[in-house]
């Protein structure tokens, strides 16, 4: 039915199945999609409380790797905790994905599913979530009005696309439409990880995530999880690179070319002040002279 209907998506929860395990359940809704001979992406969802990263490549092409992902700081800072602690071997890979569950982006009092719970993130915040959410390669799923339609226009009375109108808000435009952003997730390569795992529970530096790319570039996250400004830097050699490696550098919020560094970043020495929360995403690509060694 599903492929007749030609769905692409399909995404199977777990609720209510007490007796039942998923490792043993899954693969039987996966091999009842293959056989309908449709490509339908399958995403298991029982909240990563079976370790799906382990065994889940074989079954599904996405699953939930967390719990419930509600539009508050305190549940996104959990999420990305959760999926920091996978294995960064087991962190995700062309068609095998880790789901850190909808992007709650910009909602507000609009919150198609929230558990309850009414959206209370600042605009940081939120740009935080979908940095995160980007380079640690998670479906981005938006669980978010996108047209808000009448059934009967108010002239003729009767339905009409003219009806509809759109309901992003400006702050959503902003941030689910950043192409440079989006880039960063739609990448092939393996997920993001913690680049420098010793600053995991740090509260006076911004964490490092890097991510790299198809292209040899790197995508880079100063991630402040704390309630205070922190500062953010960091060597080359956290992305595998030398300290000889020189690359341009592009901030993908300011949309804005920060010129070459070489080593490290800022190239200056220092630290550039990541605010409250907030995360600041890099993309570095290497100049031509080091994209071998790189």
């Amino acid at each position: 039915m599903f492929a007749e209907w030609e769905v692409d998506v399909v995404k199977m929860d777990w609720c209510n199945t007490e007796g039942m395990t998923p490792e043993d359940t899954y693969p039987k809704m996966s091999h009842a999609l293959n056989a309908t001979g449709r490509h339908i992406h399958l995403n298991m969802c029982e909240w990563g409380r079976d370790k799906p990263w382990e065994w889940g490549p074989a079954v599904a092409q996405s699953w939930r790797a967390t719990g419930d992902h509600t539009p508050v700081w305190e549940s996104t800072k959990a999420i990305i905790e959760q999926r920091t602690a996978i294995p960064p071997t087991l962190g995700g890979a062309a068609y095998a994905w880790n789901d850190m569950d909808m992007l709650e982006t910009g909602n507000y009092a609009q919150a198609a599913h929230a558990n309850g719970k009414a959206g209370t993130m600042s605009a940081d915040e939120y740009r935080t979530e979908f940095s995160m959410w980007a380079i640690l390669a998670s479906p981005l799923v938006v669980t978010t009005p996108i047209l808000n339609c009448s059934s009967t226009d108010q002239i003729s009375g009767k339905y009409t696309p003219a009806a509809c109108r759109p309901s992003l808000t400006a702050l959503q435009r902003q941030i689910l439409l950043n192409t440079e952003v989006l880039a960063i997730n739609q990448d092939t390569t393996p997920a993001g990880r913690l680049a420098v795992p010793t600053q995991a529970s740090s509260t006076t530096v911004a964490l490092v995530y890097a991510r790299h790319l198809s292209d040899g570039s790197a995508a880079v996250a100063l991630y402040n999880p704390n309630d205070e400004a922190v500062g953010g830097a960091f060597d080359f050699g956290a992305l595998g690179w030398s300290s000889s490696t020189s690359a341009a550098v592009r901030d993908l919020w300011a949309h804005k070319d920060l010129g070459s560094v070489t080593g490290r970043f800022p190239h200056s020495g220092g630290s550039v002040s990541v605010a409250p929360h907030a995360t600041m995403l890099l993309r570095l690509t290497p100049h031509k002279a080091h994209l071998v060694e790189a």
